[in-house]
């Protein structure tokens, strides 16, 4: 969507406050892009009637906006916005409204549910569990042009080790520090989990091996790669990059796209997985393997039952 031009100055400030809001709470970039850009196309739409207050915005004034959402034409195809496209709005509003009352004490009624629009079941990607052990022998490949191959495999199964026997999100995985694996307990302590949200996930005895392999030699190997000038900015992180630095989602993620790259499963290459293909394929292969779904969603960190639940359509599809 192209960007849009507001005046009023108090909707230009909150709408970069609410941008920092999110941020703080530790939503994904991409959400708080598409967050961000829907609250400002809220306040044009807002500008454009003559509302030029937030304290004059009304429940009318909302649900008008979503009948404005419903009506509007996609920009790029010219037809009309996807029912998921009018949610996201609906749902970006109501995460704007709460905001507000937590951080500007003004209340206002959050848009019905009944306003959104049913959708249908979007297809995602889930690996099977052979495709998986194809990706962990893939960690064992050496290849001529890497400095310490051995260090490296170590790193890429304890990703796998991650993503997906731990199910971390993308951005949850690279924000782990080495102190968060709680070792003698077995566990992972996700402290930057979506909307801030702290817990504790499971390690089995097949991962937390690669993990440790990796903390007490591979990390160590890619920490000393720190330039002169920066030895000693050393970096408590989990991943470690090859200088030494904090590893990138997006570093890590080319990780994996090698690693699919270089296996011999032609399934696994067509699918070309990222890590959240990990945390869909952990999720469905416990459901499948008769884990109750309410101690799933604990273990992904959802906030409600409904988001779990969409494995309830993958498993029949292994």
């Amino acid at each position: 969507m192209k960007s849009l031009i507001i005046e009023t100055a108090q909707y230009n400030e909150l709408a970069e406050q609410f941008k920092d809001w999110l941020e703080t709470l530790s939503y994904a970039k991409e959400t708080v892009i598409s967050r961000h850009s829907r609250i400002r196309e809220l306040f044009y739409y807002l500008e454009s009637g003559g509302t030029t207050d937030i304290n004059q915005v009304s429940e009318e004034s909302l649900n008008g906006f979503v009948t404005y959402l419903k009506g509007r034409q996609n920009l790029v195809y010219g037809a009309g916005l996807s029912n998921g496209t009018i949610n996201q709005g609906i749902e970006s509003v109501n995460i704007f409204l709460k905001f507000l009352g937590q951080t500007k004490n003004l209340a206002l009624k959050p848009i019905s549910g009944q306003q959104r629009l049913e959708c249908s079941y979007k297809p995602r990607t889930v690996l099977t569990l052979k495709e998986i052990d194809y990706l962990y022998e893939s960690t064992y490949i050496k290849r001529k042009y890497q400095k310490n191959p051995l260090a490296i495999g170590q790193r890429d199964r304890a990703m796998l080790g991650i993503y997906y026997g731990c199910g971390l999100r993308k951005e949850e995985g690279a924000a782990l520090d080495a102190g968060d694996i709680l070792v003698g307990k077995r566990l992972v302590f996700v402290r930057k989990g979506k909307g801030r949200k702290e817990r504790y996930v499971p390690i089995t005895e097949g991962n937390l091996a690669y993990i440790l392999e990796y903390l007490e030699y591979g990390r160590k190997w890619f920490l000393s790669q720190h330039s002169v000038l920066t030895r000693e900015a050393q970096t408590e992180a989990f991943f470690i990059g090859q200088f030494g630095n904090r590893s990138t989602g997006q570093s890590l993620y080319k990780r994996l796209e090698t690693l699919t790259k270089q296996s011999e499963c032609v399934t696994l290459r067509s699918k070309k997985p990222g890590l959240h293909t990990l945390r869909h394929s952990i999720s469905t292969h416990l459901l499948k393997a008769g884990m109750d779904i309410e101690a799933i969603s604990r273990f992904l960190g959802h906030s409600s039952l409904e988001s779990t639940q969409i494995y309830t359509h993958l498993v029949n599809e292994l």
